[in-house]
C-alpha cells in the first residue's frame, strides 16, 4: 500500500523547466533545517535526511493559551511564506546548513529523492536573520540580531497544493510553507 503522504508531484516533469530562481529569493530572510523521517509525518521515527529550506517568511500570529493545538503552543509564533530554494543533506549535517557555500539542489520547492521528501509535520531549526552575513563555515553567530530556535513545519503547498492552480503558482513564487517558530526552544 502506498502512503497518502508519498510525494508524487516531484515525479512529474512537465513543470521542470519552470523551476528557476523565484523573484522572492532576494527577499529571503530565513533558513530552516527540517528533518525527513523514515515514516513520513511521524516525527518520532528515525531521521533519514535533513532538508535546508531558504525561505521568505513573515510572522503571522503569536499563540496564546486559547489557540494551543497540535504543533502550536503558548508563546509560539506562526510563520508563513514561500520556499526560495532547498537542498537535501545527510541526517546530521552539522553547521553546513548555514554555510554561504551550500550547494542548492532545487529552486522554489522541497527536494524529492526517490519520490519522497520532507512532509508536514516535521521538526527542526530556524535561523532568521541577515542571510548576506552567513559565511562558508556556517557560523550561526555572524549576525548580532538573529533568531535561532526550534521550528516545526505544519504545512507545505497550501493554499493550492502542487496540482491544479498550484502547478501554475508554485513555479512562479515558490512552494508555500506554514509553521511555528518556537522561541527559547532551539
Amino acid at each position: 500500500m502506498v502512503s497518502p503522504r508519498r510525494f508524487s508531484s516531484g515525479q512529474h516533469r512537465r513543470n521542470a523547466a519552470l523551476w528557476g530562481p523565484t523573484p522572492l529569493q532576494r527577499f529571503a530572510n530565513a533558513r530552516l533545517l527540517q528533518h525527513q523521517n523514515a515514516t513520513p509525518g511521524d516525527t518520532t521515527s528515525a531521521v533519514v535526511a535533513s532538508h535546508v529550506l531558504e525561505c521568505f517568511l513573515e510572522r503571522a500570529n503569536d499563540i496564546s493559551s486559547k489557540e494551543n493545538g497540535p504543533g502550536v503552543d503558548t508563546g509560539d509564533f506562526t510563520c508563513n511564506g514561500f520556499i526560495c530554494r532547498s537542498a537535501r543533506l545527510p541526517p546530521s549535517p552539522g553547521a553546513i546548513w548555514l554555510s554561504s557555500d551550500l550547494v542548492w539542489q532545487q529552486h522554489g520547492r522541497r527536494v524529492a529523492a526517490d519520490g519522497y521528501t520532507v512532509v508536514a509535520p516535521c521538526e527542526g531549526l530556524i535561523w532568521l536573520g541577515d542571510l548576506a552575513l552567513l559565511n562558508a563555515a556556517g557560523d550561526a553567530d555572524v549576525d548580532p540580531y538573529p533568531q535561532f530556535t526550534a521550528f516545526h513545519g505544519l504545512e507545505f503547498g497550501a493554499n493550492y497544493g502542487s496540482g491544479g492552480i498550484g502547478a501554475l503558482v508554485q513555479p512562479l513564487i515558490g512552494e508555500r510553507i506554514f509553521g511555528t517558530l518556537k522561541p527559547n526552544r532551539g
